[in-house]
């Protein structure tokens, strides 16, 4: 494992003092393991990539996983992944990466 005094920002190469990155945006606190990344690249992270919940119309920063929904036009629509705003027979899933979706997979519905 890396020396917590050994790690830098992969946006900017700031040192980071420790992890997890811990931030709050609108609302809610996130925390970063994974990448290293300093809080003011986080903040901009989220500013410029956050997507809206389409269950509760809030923010889903960066780095987050999600619940995946089929959009009328096909394309993809997100949730938070809580039991608020995740729908029953939601059945994709992914990690919501700098812009892209990572990691989506189908889970067989019931």
């Amino acid at each position: 494992m890396e020396n917590q005094s050994d790690l830098c920002c992969q946006e900017c190469g700031t040192k980071v003092d420790r992890l997890p990155t811990l931030v709050e945006y609108e609302g809610q606190e996130i925390f970063l393991f994974d990448p290293v990344i300093c809080k003011n690249c986080l903040l901009d992270l989220c500013n410029r990539f956050s997507v809206r919940c389409e269950n509760c119309g809030g923010s889903i920063p960066p780095y987050s996983q999600v619940g995946v929904l089929k959009a009328d036009n096909g394309q993809r629509e997100f949730v938070h992944m809580n039991t608020a705003c995740s729908t029953v027979g939601n059945a994709f899933y992914g990690y919501l990466g700098k812009g892209n979706l990572h990691h989506f997979v189908e889970i067989e519905a019931c």
